[in-house]
């Protein structure tokens, strides 16, 4: 039985601790969602626009997830069978630097992964999708690495919100207030 319901569209936007909107592009955001029993689901990444705000549709949510599913490094069940408890959370430079070691692991293990006659035919036969695999991977990459919060102080990840996705619906809206030093 689905127990998540994920909103049609995610409306974020991000204001200071004195309630004015805070105006900064790349922002890197995350959504967590909470296994049931397996692993959790880390949705990541979205970036704030040039005026703090963030919209997220579904179909990115569900894309996120498959990403997120397909690198196979834990046991997952799907995204509709997670509790329907969510956190939005800031991610703190701990957990970029992190991710920024991770993907230039991948990236250069596979430019310097030896080849032979078995893998070479495989290879060949899928190049058009290791190629658009490995270009994700790239600009995934730089999302993490140019992203607003490596310039910060902030270590840890902040929870900026507790929700639930319990039922359908259309939209949902945050205002988050995000303090950083």
């Amino acid at each position: 039985m689905q127990t998540l319901f994920i909103p049609d569209l995610i409306k974020i936007n991000i204001q200071d601790q004195n309630g004015n909107l805070f105006k900064q592009e790349n922002i890197l955001l995350g959504i967590k969602t909470i296994a049931t029993h397996k692993n959790d689901i880390d949705l990541s990444p979205f970036l704030t626009d040039s005026q703090g705000y963030i919209t997220i549709t579904k179909e990115q949510i569900k894309n996120r997830a498959d990403i997120f599913i397909s690198y196979g490094l834990m046991d997952y069940v799907g995204l509709e069978y997670a509790k329907p408890n969510i956190q939005i959370y800031y991610w703190g430079n701990d957990n970029l630097d992190k991710s920024i070691t991770h993907w230039k692991q991948i990236l250069n293990n596979k430019k310097n992964k030896p080849q032979n006659k078995n893998t070479e035919s495989i290879m060949r036969e899928f190049a058009k999708q290791f190629a658009e695999i490995e270009i994700r991977e790239s600009e995934e990459l730089n999302l993490f690495e140019n992203s607003f919060n490596l310039k910060t102080k902030q270590r840890q990840d902040i929870i900026l919100i507790e929700d639930q996705w319990d039922a359908p619906i259309k939209e949902k809206t945050y205002t988050l207030t995000l303090s950083i030093g």
